[in-house]
């Protein structure tokens, strides 16, 4: 098949989870199917290996690791109005290599979505790399996929400006800096118990905001706190039942929490990180956390946990963890829940929780 050959660009957006569905996803998958037909699918072994002893450079690895498989930009925040409501919104830009001709070719793909109290928007859109229609640049470093853009300030991501405008939903955001946190062992961040699977992960969770949102025909200038993530690697998760849990709770002006469950294989790894803005962090391990979904809601004939319980004693945390908008499901060519929660008990604070794989 030799239909990615002739498409000059591999852009479209969906909106809503509704719009255009239909024409995204045969597209979406019309093209990678010329790939994977054209040449062989890439092996992990093409790709460099996530292992334990990597020393990390700022502002290097702000930017594309290519001899890895996949890796992501994600950001997250949560927006208080001048209206007095609660609002949140999330970028994301992912990196895939598929092959073509046996050389890598890269794809990226970006999700973007902003929650209201009573809607959700929602749009996708993907680019292949070597048309220049997404990608990182390293200086001024910009993450971009068409007109959406986060920009940072000379080589580094923070401070920054982040932008996304689609026809029924938008935002401008300027975010500050915050300091960097290696997750896991030194960045090492294992998805399973053995670490054969795993990323390289850093946080940045003190992010300070300010700027506009836009839907529904209006702007609302907001404040608020926003948590960016990176990881890259080249292993997938595989075997049984697959998926995960993941949640980033800002607990006060100078602590913040990440936990994440993954499922699979038979396995359910649980791992977590409370986090200072002094720089201090301390490892959570699945003896230290008791995290249990308390309420479910259905998304397109699939149950998602949406309401939660967490305890974790030696932090004097006991939380129930409730979505501002229980739907915040991203019916994308790759469907998930993700959206801003808010806490009840020990801490009266926001959040984002992510769902995948059920």
């Amino acid at each position: 098949m030799q239909i990615f050959f002739i498409l000059s660009k591999m852009s479209f957006t969906k909106i809503r989870g509704n719009q255009c569905q239909s024409v995204a996803k045969v597209f979406f998958w019309i093209v990678t199917l010329g790939f994977v037909i054209e040449t062989p699918v890439i092996a992990q072994s093409d790709f460099s290996r996530v292992t334990p002893g990597r020393d990390f450079s700022f502002p290097q690895d702000h930017n594309i690791h290519a001899d890895f498989q996949t890796e992501w930009w994600y950001v997250t925040a949560n927006l208080l109005g001048e209206d007095g409501l609660t609002y949140g919104a999330q970028f994301t830009l992912f990196r895939n290599n598929l092959l073509v001709g046996g050389k890598p070719q890269p794809i990226f793909f970006a999700h973007a979505a902003l929650t209201t109290p009573s809607e959700f928007f929602h749009a996708e859109r993907f680019a292949r790399a070597d048309m220049g229609h997404g990608g990182i640049e390293s200086e001024p470093w910009v993450a971009f996929l068409d007109h959406w853009q986060f920009k940072g300030t000379g080589k580094n991501p923070l401070p920054g400006s982040l932008s996304v405008i689609e026809k029924d939903f938008g935002y401008d955001l300027k975010l500050s800096k915050s300091p960097y946190f290696l997750q896991g062992e030194n960045g090492f961040s294992k998805k399973n118990s053995d670490g054969s699977t795993a990323s390289y992960y850093y946080s940045a969770p003190f992010i300070k905001l300010d700027g506009q949102i836009h839907f529904d025909g209006k702007s609302v200038k907001v404040t608020g706190d926003a948590w960016f993530d990176r990881e890259w690697s080249s292993t997938a998760i595989i075997g049984g039942a697959l998926g995960w849990d993941w949640l980033a709770l800002h607990l006060d002006a100078d602590t913040a929490l990440m936990l994440y469950t993954v499922r699979s294989a038979g396995e359910n790894y649980l791992s977590g990180t409370i986090m200072k803005a002094s720089g201090q962090q301390r490892r959570l391990s699945a003896i230290d956390i008791h995290w249990r979904p308390l309420e479910w809601a259905e998304f397109n004939d699939r149950k998602y946990p949406i309401v939660w319980q967490l305890a974790i004693p030696s932090e004097d945390i006991e939380l129930t963890i409730t979505p501002i908008n229980n739907n915040q499901f991203l019916d994308a060519t790759t469907q998930y829940w993700e959206g801003a929660v808010k806490t009840s008990g020990s801490h009266s604070v926001r959040g984002y929780l992510e769902l995948f794989g059920y």
